[in-house]
């Protein structure tokens, strides 16, 4: 009986000696094939090698890697591992690599997963990623990280008949963790220019931190209308797309923002300082107004010519004005050089704010010129009467 179990534990021995000096010639080829058909199957032809052999990690063990390269491609990704029973590690790489629009393997995935709201889309730009993970036998949990440099991205777009325009951003994308748990490293975002359906930013820096929640922009500039714009405090919620931030103005262009607004003719001059605080809420739908100010520069004479001065008399309606105060208004508008632009809003409780205007300067008619001094204070429910109009907007673009 000795014997014959002496004899199977030899056996077994054996089988497993003989299994262990096959598993890095049998197992590479087996897992080539699968992941080539996997590939295949998705509409990606590539190529796949793998390596496989033994080594000593404080006991015996495998240690490898996988090289994984899309037919006519630049996309090519190595995989590193090695692992004994007490310890392991495994690490992920993928080289700079540049991409656009053309590329078959983006293109196959925008095909299979459309982006149904968005049309003449066009993009390039270049991307890395360094990833590695490991676990050993003093700390017997997964330690990982993972950095994803994104550079010189470009990005155009159609969306709702809206055009949108990216050039030049930069950013790397890192975190790391321990098992489960997340760390989220600070974001420095870079953008060379943006345009929003022709309304244009430029030189967009911003330090942004992330949790698993939400999105808070500490600080972000950009470069407008010849000034330049500062946010502070900019938080979003991905679930939601609710938003906050508050805003700094300093030497902006009057003319040139005023020219980017659909509905305005004529032409304006003057540079514009200021702070805004704004909410956003219903996925951008409705706004929430806080404490705010905008003034011209002291000492300085602006000149507004609107050849129709309708949107603005016809907000003033909404607004409750009488019908001779907009007239005065739409008549100091039509050719007005003023010295003083003041808006100072101040919120009086939930549901209320206060809007004054404050307007000081000289309004001409032919050969006439009368000087203005007016002063208009809006009280009520200012956000109630925005968010009516932003809503008719989408009402009319649905018909």
């Amino acid at each position: 009986m000795k014997k014959a179990l002496k004899r199977v534990l030899i056996v077994v021995v054996v089988m497993l000696v003989v299994i262990a000096a096959l598993l890095p010639a049998v197992v590479p080829p087996v897992i080539e094939r699968l992941v080539t058909q996997k590939l295949a199957a998705f509409g990606l032809p590539g190529y796949v090698r793998m390596n496989l052999g033994w080594c000593w990690r404080n006991g015996p063990g495998l240690a490898g890697g996988i090289r994984v390269a899309l037919a006519d491609t630049p996309w090519c990704v190595r995989a590193d591992f090695a692992g004994s029973c007490c310890e392991w590690t495994a690490s992920v790489k993928m080289n700079e690599t540049e991409f656009n629009e053309s590329d078959p393997a983006l293109a196959e995935l925008l095909k299979r997963y459309p982006i149904t709201a968005v049309s003449n889309l066009t993009f390039s730009g270049s991307i890395a990623l360094n990833a590695s993970v490991v676990r050993t036998f003093r700390k017997p949990v997964a330690v990982w990280n993972v950095r994803l440099p994104i550079r010189n991205l470009m990005a155009r777009a159609t969306v709702e008949e809206n055009s949108y325009a990216i050039e030049g951003l930069s950013v790397t994308l890192a975190a790391s963790g321990i098992d489960d748990h997340i760390d989220i490293a600070p974001m420095f975002l870079r953008i060379r220019s943006i345009d929003a359906n022709g309304f244009p930013l430029g030189n967009l820096s911003a330090s942004i931190r992330a949790t698993e929640k939400a999105l808070l922009v500490t600080e972000a500039s950009a470069a407008l209308c010849g000034g330049k714009v500062v946010f502070y405090s900019l938080f979003l919620d991905p679930a939601t797309f609710n938003t906050g931030f508050t805003l700094f103005v300093d030497e902006v262009d009057a003319g040139e923002v005023l020219s980017h607004f659909k509905g305005f003719r004529g032409e304006a001059s003057g540079k514009l300082h200021g702070k805004i605080k704004l909410f956003i809420r219903e996925g951008g739908k409705a706004l929430r107004l806080s404490d705010a100010f905008l003034y011209s520069t002291p000492g300085e004479v602006g000149k507004l010519r609107m050849e129709d001065a309708s949107p603005v008399t016809d907000n003033l309606a909404l607004a409750g004005l009488d019908d001779a105060t907009r007239a005065n208004v739409a008549n100091a508008l039509t050719d007005l050089d003023y010295s003083v632009l003041k808006l100072n809003l101040r919120r009086t409780d939930r549901n209320s704010a206060t809007l004054s205007v404050n307007l000081n300067g000289t309004a001409t008619r032919g050969k006439t010129s009368v000087p203005v001094n007016l002063t208009l204070n809006f009280n009520g429910e200012l956000e109630q009467i925005i968010n009516t109009g932003l809503r008719i907007s989408e009402q009319t673009k649905g018909n």
